[in-house]
């Protein structure tokens, strides 16, 4: 593909955000300025987040631009967070890289988070995000990936937002690992996000307590077929998801409206166990500003 034709294609996605459709052109001088920033600025950058957040990003790590611009990338997921969580409820990040979602439960939502990131340089960041959000106080994070038990593995550390387990492999760092279950004791969470790369199925092998605890009301769980690379079912998985009384959906945060969806679709899942109490929640939520449009 050439440069001209990337360009293009690039900018059509982008003017697509739900943030900027109907204002294309502003859409498009922002990704400009966004990108021209992050090639010209010698360190990490800060990009306005909601409601006066921040989050510091390193413009060279892998998979960075889309926390530049369009900044909310998961946008229907990220929105999802800001509007249910309520002050003092229990998010619990799983994957946590930098800290996006961590910053917009706990700066936003005002919620406590339990945040897990196994990367020794992808940890220091989400410290440094939870530290210039002076949101220390609802925050607790944990230099761990989750997993079945107790233990440790190797992960690949130079990959930015797409690091992953490896196994078999003398390549990595090593990581220590802890069960979702054990690192909860007797406390569970109102919502939880599980994006780690295929390791999800391991992930809840160390959370069934928690899956099945009726206080666990809302999941958003990545479902890309990335477990592959480790043997993992991921249909069975999901399935067993539904199973403990989740129903799949996807959110458009402007209408405040949830969409029931079919059992095989991909993506990045909102799960939710009871449908009422969530749209009740979400509708009467305040809204979150970014980018000059209140959502």
């Amino acid at each position: 593909m050439n440069i001209l034709r990337k360009i293009t294609l690039t900018l059509a996605g982008v003017s697509k955000h739900p943030l900027y459709r109907g204002r294309p052109a502003t859409a498009a001088a922002s990704f400009v300025y966004a990108q021209c920033r992050a090639r010209l600025h010698r360190g990490p950058i800060r990009v306005d987040f909601p409601n006066d957040t921040v989050l510091e990003v390193s413009p060279w790590a892998k998979g960075a631009a889309h926390f530049i611009f369009p900044r909310l990338c998961e946008f229907e997921q990220m929105s999802f967070v800001m509007h249910y969580l309520r002050p003092g409820e229990l998010f619990v990040d799983a994957g946590a890289n930098i800290g996006a979602y961590t910053v917009l439960a706990a700066g936003v939502a005002g919620a406590d988070v339990l945040a897990f990131e196994p990367s020794p340089r992808t940890f220091k960041q989400l410290q440094r995000n939870v530290e210039i959000n002076h949101i220390a106080q609802r925050v607790r994070v944990i230099h761990a990936a989750l997993g079945s038990g107790p233990g440790t593995l190797k992960l690949t550390d130079d990959l930015g937002t797409e690091n992953y387990v490896v196994r078999g492999s003398d390549n990595g760092v090593d990581v220590p690992v802890a069960a979702l279950d054990d690192q909860l004791g007797q406390r569970t969470a109102r919502l939880m996000k599980v994006d780690v790369e295929g390791f999800e199925t391991e992930v809840f092998a160390g959370a069934r307590r928690l899956l099945k605890a009726h206080d666990t009301m809302s999941m958003i769980v990545e479902r890309n077929n990335s477990g592959e690379r480790y043997g993992f079912d991921e249909d069975q998985l999901h399935e067993s998801i539904r199973q403990a009384g989740f129903s799949p959906f996807a959110y458009d945060p402007f209408r405040r409206e949830l969409t029931h969806l079919g059992p095989d679709q991909l993506g990045n899942l909102i799960y939710l166990r009871d449908f009422a109490s969530a749209r009740q929640r979400l509708v009467a939520a305040p809204p979150f500003k970014i980018a000059g449009v209140a959502v």
